[in-house]
C-alpha cells in the first residue's frame, strides 16, 4: 500500500532569505505549493484502486473507473416535442391564415402507444408531447397552429418544416457514444442520463481511505468543555468532513499525547489500514512538538506539507 504521511496545519506563509527557503518558524526545506504537489505525484503516486460496480441509487458522487458508451440510441424512437398533430411535413407547406391546408384527422397517438401504422397523404394524427411519431410522419404541427374545423378536420395556419417539433432516434446521444469519461464525478444528472440508457450499475474506483489522528496535549474531544489551557479538537471534524466531501472514507484515530512512542505506534497502524494519514498538529518549534519529524522515518522519501 502507497501511503502519504501529512501534517495539517494553517501555516503556509515563508520567506526567501539568500537561497535558502525559511518560513516564520525557522524551518527550512520550504518549497512552495506547486513544487510540493509535483513531489507527491513523482513519489507517492495515487494507490491502485480496484474496480466495484454499484446500482445507480448508490453511484452518487462516486468516480467512473473507465469510460461509459451508451449501449442504444437515445430516444430509441422518434417523439414529438410539442402537443399537436403528426403530419407529413409536405402536407404543410405553404399553408398561411389566408390559406390553410386542411387535413384529415384520422387517429391518435396514446402516451405510452407504439403505433404500427400512420396516416395516409393528407391525413394526421393527434399526438401529445413525449409520444412516438406514427410512420409515415416527419413532423409535429404545433396545437396553436391548427384550427379545429370539425371533429374530424383541422386547418394548418403556418407550415412545418420536415423534423420539425420532434426529436429524432440518438439525437440525444447514439449507440456507442462516450457518454462520460473514465475519472468522472458521478451527478445526480448524470445518474439520470445512465437510466435512460438502461444502465442499471456502474463501474467506480474504490473510495480512498483516509485516516485522521488529533495530537497535541492541549486538545479535547468537541463534546467536553475544555479547562482553561485545552482547545477541542475542531481540526478532525473539519478533516472528516473535507475528506467525505472528496469523496473519501474518513477514519478518525482520536487523540494522542505528546508522547513519541505512543504517537507513533497508532501512526504506524493507521498507515496499514488507510491510503492516506492526516495528522493535526506539530505547528510549533518547541522541544516536545517533533512530530512530523519522527512521521518522516516511516515515509520515503520524507514528505512534509504545512
Amino acid at each position: 500500500m502507497r501511503y502519504l504521511v501529512t501534517n495539517y496545519e494553517y501555516t503556509n506563509v515563508s520567506m526567501k532569505t539568500s537561497s535558502r527557503t525559511v518560513d516564520m518558524l525557522g524551518r527550512s526545506d520550504i518549497v512552495s505549493l506547486s513544487e510540493a504537489l509535483q513531489l507527491m505525484e513523482m513519489h507517492y503516486p495515487p494507490p491502485v484502486s480496484a474496480e466495484e460496480r454499484h446500482p445507480l441509487a448508490q453511484a452518487c458522487g462516486r468516480v467512473t473507473s473507465q469510460e461509459i458508451r451508451s449501449p442504444e440510441n437515445l430516444p430509441a424512437y422518434p417523439r414529438a416535442t410539442m402537443d399537436g398533430f403528426a403530419v407529413r411535413a409536405a402536407d404543410t407547406f405553404g399553408a398561411s391564415e389566408k390559406l390553410p391546408a386542411y387535413l384529415e384527422v384520422t387517429g391518435e397517438v396514446s402516451m405510452g402507444e407504439f403505433p404500427v401504422a400512420g396516416p395516409d397523404s393528407g391525413a394526421c394524427f393527434r399526438i401529445a408531447t413525449g409520444g412516438v411519431l406514427p410512420p409515415s410522419t416527419n413532423a409535429v404541427v404545433m396545437l396553436e397552429h391548427t384550427i379545429n374545423v370539425d371533429e374530424r378536420m383541422i386547418e394548418i395556419v403556418r407550415p412545418v418544416a420536415t423534423g420539425g417539433n420532434m426529436i429524432a432516434v440518438g439525437e440525444d446521444v447514439q449507440k456507442g457514444d462516450a457518454v462520460l469519461p473514465a475519472g468522472h464525478r458521478l451527478r445526480p444528472q448524470d445518474l439520470g442520463l445512465l437510466a435512460g440508457l438502461g444502465i442499471v450499475a456502474v463501474p467506480v474506483t474504490r473510495q480512498v481511505k483516509v485516516g485522521i489522528i488529533s495530537t497535541g496535549d492541549e486538545i479535547v474531544p468537541i463534546e467536553e468543555t475544555p479547562l482553561p489551557g485545552k482547545i477541542r479538537d475542531m481540526n478532525a471534524v473539519n478533516l472528516a468532513a473535507l475528506a467525505s466531501n472528496a469523496g473519501a472514507i474518513p477514519q478518525n484515530y482520536g487523540i494522542v499525547i505528546d508522547d513519541a512512542e505512543q504517537f507513533l505506534s497508532l501512526l504506524r497502524t493507521a498507515i496499514n489500514e488507510n491510503d492516506l494519514v492526516l495528522f493535526s498538529g506539530s505547528s510549533s518549534v518547541g522541544a516536545r512538538d517533533k512530530r512530523s519529524n519522527r512521521a518522516n522515518r516511516l515515509s520515503s522519501p520524507p514528505l512534509r506539507i504545512n
